[in-house]
């Protein structure tokens, strides 16, 4: 029961907190039979939140085994669908309390159920897939022993790919693998359980890889996002995309990361260069309070006009209903993130405790502003509209902030243009340069990988 309620509500959070959600390949997920879903593991309990509230039927989730400590999370936990595991780093003292932990989990596929975990075994926001454990290999593997193979253990890898965990309003992108029989692994499995369960492993890993951005190095995830800052819309533009279209997206940053990989090794000077160039650019930018995205817009004078006219407008017409929005939602908005930054200082936790926590917020600050209207008024009708203009304006306020800053940054340019023509006036040249460079490196890679296509097929 608390856990149906509780998944209801984070249904309703993910989708206001995300701007996006897209989801690929849903269909694949088995929705009966026993099943054990993986993911990476980029925002600790945002992670399970949002898997929960997409797969169609009750999962239980492996938690670390120090959550258990209290006597009301022993209580409550377990009503989660939470199984404890303990983990050699938190306490090796309790290791052996894992023989219990494997049993609940046999247990629990045996009947037809679905378990998630995270086979990382830490959580880090960074786009890299840390070393796979054994664990999950070794739970489905040993259920599926138990029972002569013949259970039918399925294994779904999901990857999940945040524009930022940690912000309200970024999008999210969620990409499914097809599953994997855990039944074509008995024959390696019997002759060799250790080699069964590290093949099981590899074949995980490979998968996760797959489904998610990930860099071995810092440097090469920055070169890559200065790249997909400037060239990806562009790319994107060039093959007709829409915004909806987040899988193919995902398919072009996985080919600028095939592509740097592969200038990394055969011409790393060129990549230097061009990642020295690209922090100069964007280093500029930064000093005049600019992003790439102001000076990539086309504009002419009609369209200056135009755009000054809309903004004058949407300023005066707007004003009002900001103003009513901010002072209805300001506080439920900005105590989840303060509260956030004041609770952990590790920004993994963050977005999941503003998201979490600003579900709280919201529902008490509402509650308690309509039941004091209700009793100001009396009027039912009133009470009805105004609880309805709660989250409407609040949501108007957030857009009509942004749009705000978007004019001032619009103006701004405008002004740097006739104060620093020279300088503005390089930072387009540049980059329009860039770009070329961008298109005669895509250019050369491609007709690399046709040749190598052309030469399998000889």
């Amino acid at each position: 029961m608390l856990y149906s309620f509780l998944k209801l509500l984070m249904q309703v959070t993910v989708r206001v907190f995300f701007r996006s959600v897209a989801i690929r390949n849903k269909n694949l997920i088995p929705e009966k039979g026993p099943l054990l879903v993986l993911a990476n593991h980029p925002s600790t309990f945002m992670d399970p939140i949002v898997l929960a509230t997409i797969l169609n039927r009750k999962v239980y989730f492996l938690g670390k085994g120090e959550l258990f400590k209290s006597k009301l999370a022993k209580v409550i936990l377990p009503k989660l669908n939470i199984i404890p595991v303990y983990r050699k780093q938190d306490d090796p003292s309790q290791m052996s309390k894992n023989e219990e932990t494997f049993i609940k989990c046999f247990e629990h596929l045996e009947n037809n159920g679905a378990i998630l975990m995270f086979p990382e075994g830490v959580s880090f926001t960074e786009r890299k897939l840390r070393p796979i454990k054994t664990g999950a290999a070794r739970i489905v593997l040993g259920a599926e022993a138990r029972n002569d193979f013949k259970l039918g253990v399925h294994i779904v890898n999901i990857g999940l790919n945040y524009a930022d965990p940690h912000r309200f309003n970024r999008d999210l992108f969620i990409n499914i693998h097809k599953p994997i029989n855990v039944g074509v692994y008995k024959e390696v499995f019997l002759n060799d359980s250790f080699e069964g369960a590290k093949k099981l492993t590899a074949d995980i890993t490979k998968q996760l890889e797959n489904l998610i951005i990930a860099f071995e190095d810092e440097q090469t995830d920055d070169l890559v996002r200065d790249i997909e800052t400037l060239y990806k819309p562009l790319l994107s533009e060039e093959r007709g995309l829409t915004p909806n279209e987040k899988g193919a997206e995902f398919m072009i940053s996985k080919n600028i990361i095939e592509s740097v990989n592969h200038f990394k090794i055969h011409d790393p000077d060129r990549v230097s260069k061009m990642h020295e160039r690209l922090k100069s650019y964007f280093a500029t930018l930064t000093e005049l309070g600019l992003e790439d995205a102001d000076i990539a817009e086309k504009s002419n004078n009609k369209s200056i006009l135009i755009g000054v006219i809309k903004a004058i407008l949407i300023t005066i017409t707007g004003l009002p209903i900001y103003i009513y929005g901010l002072i209805n939602n300001i506080l439920p908005f900005e105590i989840p993130a303060y509260l956030a930054s004041k609770i952990s200082k590790q920004k993994e936790f963050r977005g999941a405790i503003g998201m979490v926590g600003g579900m709280f917020t919201f529902l008490i600050f509402y509650t308690a502003q309509i039941t004091l209207f209700w009793k100001f008024t009396h009027e039912q009708w009133y009470t009805i509209v105004y609880g309805l203009s709660l989250p409407l304006s609040g949501l108007f306020a957030y857009w009509y902030y942004y749009v705000l800053k978007y004019y001032y940054t619009k103006w701004k340019l405008i002004l740097l243009f006739h104060k620093k023509s020279v300088q503005i006036s390089g930072l387009i040249t540049e980059r329009q340069q860039i770009i070329a460079e961008f298109d005669k490196s895509k250019n050369e890679y491609q007709q690399l990988v046709d040749s190598k296509k052309l030469h399998l097929n000889t």
